[in-house]
């Protein structure tokens, strides 16, 4: 349908619901917001009837109710968008404004917007009683309430009445390959003893009397006088016709040429036949001439009539009072015709010359709309994609130091009194550079950190950066925390389970890691302009690192003050003793190893599901170190000699035995 149809459903909602509603009738009928109402944009019938389902749903009314409330407002909103006077002008009463609807349906449709706009046909029977009989044509049914709230609309602002409508037949009718819904209104107008009304109707003929006088005029004079007119009887045979005629087809013979022959009906879509005429005699009949087409290059020339249907003699003849139909200056050049070929008192004239202006601002308003919609699509997909920059630059660094940086602020360093953090590094990991290839050891480290980035994400800690195969972490940074030795630790335990899930490309066994932890003050804050880092600096990053450097592989080597602060928050913990270690330019510290947590086991601080093979809390798993020996080779029946495997694919790790060394 027009998206003019579109735009009014907009308004009238908007206007009497709101906006939220609006935009909660748009989602249900799956149309991305503002694509759903473009005014020169045609939607097809599934589009327009998803649209008022879900109208339906939303406001909680029937649909009938909906396509009527929606014919009331169509004349309102018309009116208000500059068709008032338009409106106005159509007809003196209810009668000739319904009988001229084809004339502005057609008029919209192929001059103003050019859309496919399938409207309507109207006819109107006037009863003796002062009541019309609107007869209602539509291949599209169900769409007739509609008719009730534009004609009682029209019967109200247009003719200052009150009218009274119903339903008194409906039904379907077959023309040849068109189904048509006939419904047949009754329209009463209501009386009001208190004022005057305007007849709904022209309910008597002229009172000229035009019997006394002779008004003789030949053939020659009326071909002459109305150019394009052509007369038949009700087998379609020709009577006389117009002097352009006569030159377009100069073998015309009267009773003997069908007007079959000379034109092809465009509008309305119906079979041509008397009985069609007479159906649709309030309608407007477009007709395209035989023998004019298109040209060389294609386009179509064609010489379209547009007219109405007279009935004289008491119907014996059909008078087709026509014209040429064209709307602008560009169209008579294509199709050979002039101005002068034209009656003086042909409006055609004057609708030429007004349309010359009149096109110019439709296409200017075609071309805003145009504009607007690319402007959306640019603004949407410039929202996208700087929605891709924050998100990246919050990979970089905090969420609260992105979000400083973007609103243009400087971050200053910032001292924080405790944190806890950690490093971790593959052993043996210059071997695998040298005797594997780049990709290798690029897939090698991928595999790794996107397992331990998702720790660090489920545990909410901050990934501070990575360096060849070191990776630091920090818990209380730069969000204060007071749990932040328990989220390393927890994190340093499912750091030990996942390495083991990740194989090294030599031996094919899975890798050995080293981690290490360490608690106390640290400086935080941005580095670099270019490309900015978040970076951690003080005395303590350093201890850390030793911590992780002189460690044991295979081990979460944990530093006295970071063992004090988890053990403040969760004293589930459990240690194992370590001793006095040398660690490389600090002398010696009493340090510890981290064994388990007693209050939540290994599958839960990974997140990964446990199999009915393994231990309950998995940390027999953790500490088994059978599956880094070089010897353990596949027997050729169904498992490994040391009864030890691990499943990268099913992320589980089964083992009989526990080795602590």
């Amino acid at each position: 349908m027009f998206g003019w149809i579109h735009e009014s459903f907009r308004q009238l909602v908007t206007r009497k619901y709101g906006k939220d509603i609006w935009e909660k009738i748009v989602s249900l009928a799956k149309f991305e917001l503002g694509t759903e109402s473009e005014i020169a944009h045609y939607y097809n019938d599934e589009e327009t009837l998803r649209l008022v389902n879900s109208m339906a749903n939303v406001i909680g009314i029937p649909i009938e109710e909906i396509w009527e409330a929606y014919g009331g407002f169509l004349i309102q909103f018309t009116m208000e968008t500059g068709w008032d006077e338009l409106l106005r002008a159509m007809a003196a009463d209810l009668e000739g404004f319904l009988d001229s609807l084809d004339s502005l349906h057609y008029f919209i449709d192929h001059v103003v917007y050019k859309t496919k706009l399938r409207g309507p046909s109207f006819r109107c029977d006037v009863q003796q009683d002062g009541t019309l009989l609107l007869h209602y044509y539509s291949k599209r049914s169900g769409l007739y309430p509609i008719v009730k709230g534009v004609v009682r609309e029209v019967a109200r602002r247009i003719y200052d009445t009150e009218v009274v409508m119903k339903v008194q037949e409906r039904k379907q009718e077959h023309l040849d390959a068109y189904v048509t819904e006939h419904v047949v209104f009754v329209i009463s107008q209501v009386e009001h003893q208190n004022s005057v009304q305007k007849s709904i109707s022209s309910k008597t003929d002229s009172l000229v009397d035009l019997s006394g006088g002779v008004y003789d005029i030949s053939p020659a004079d009326f071909a002459q006088a109305f150019p394009y007119h052509i007369c038949f009887d009700p087998d379609l045979f020709l009577e006389h016709f117009g002097n352009f005629i006569k030159k377009i087809f100069p073998n015309a013979t009267r009773q003997e040429t069908r007007i079959t022959e000379m034109l092809e009906l465009v509008h309305p879509e119906v079979p041509f036949s008397y009985e069609s005429i007479k159906y649709f005699k309030n309608s407007l009949f477009i007709f395209r001439l035989k023998g004019t087409g298109s040209d060389s290059s294609g386009e179509d020339r064609s010489v379209l009539l547009k007219g109405s249907m007279v009935f004289i003699d008491e119907g014996k003849y059909i008078l087709y009072m026509c014209s040429v139909n064209v709307t602008t200056v560009r169209e008579l050049i294509d199709r050979g015709i002039h101005i002068s070929d034209m009656q003086r008192h042909d409006g055609t004239r004057d609708v030429i010359m007004l349309n010359q202006s009149r096109m110019s601002q439709v296409e200017l308003n075609r071309t805003l709309e145009e504009t607007t919609k690319k402007l959306k699509k640019m603004a949407q997909e410039l929202e996208i994609e700087k929605q891709k920059t924050d998100e990246l630059l919050c990979e970089l660094m905090p969420a609260s130091v992105a979000d400083s940086l973007r609103s243009g602020k400087t971050s200053d360093a910032k001292e924080f009194a405790d944190c806890t953090l950690l490093f971790t590094d593959i052993v043996t990991f210059t071997n695998i550079c040298a005797l594997c290839t780049p990709y290798d050891v690029v897939t090698l480290l991928n595999d790794l950190y996107l397992r331990f980035d998702r720790l660090v994400g489920l545990h909410d800690a901050y990934k501070v950066e990575t360096i060849g195969d070191a990776y630091m972490i920090v818990g209380g940074v730069p969000e204060h925390c007071d749990n932040h030795a328990e989220r390393v630790l927890n994190i340093s335990i499912g750091m030990l389970m996942e390495s083991k899930l990740v194989l090294s490309p030599i031996t094919h066994k899975p890798i050995k890691i080293r981690l290490g932890v360490h608690s106390g003050p640290v400086v935080a804050g941005v580095v670099g302009i270019k490309m900015p880092r978040y970076c951690l600096f003080g005395d303590t990053v350093n201890v850390a690192n030793k911590m992780e450097s002189c460690g044991v592989m295979c081990k979460i080597h944990i530093s006295e003050s970071a063992k004090t602060n988890g053990l403040k928050s969760n004293q589930s913990y459990v240690f194992i003793d370590r001793g006095n270690t040398e660690i490389r330019g600090k002398g010696f510290m009493y340090t510890y190893f981290l064994e388990r947590n007693d209050r939540i086991s290994v599958w839960e601080l990974c997140a990964r599901p446990r199999s009915g093979e393994q231990t309950i809390d998995g940390y027999m798993e953790l500490h088994d170190q059978s599956i880094y020996q070089e010897d353990a080779e596949q027997t050729e029946g169904n498992g490994p000699v040391n009864g030890s495997s691990v499943d990268p694919t099913s992320h589980h790790i089964r083992s009989p035995t526990c080795t602590i060394v």
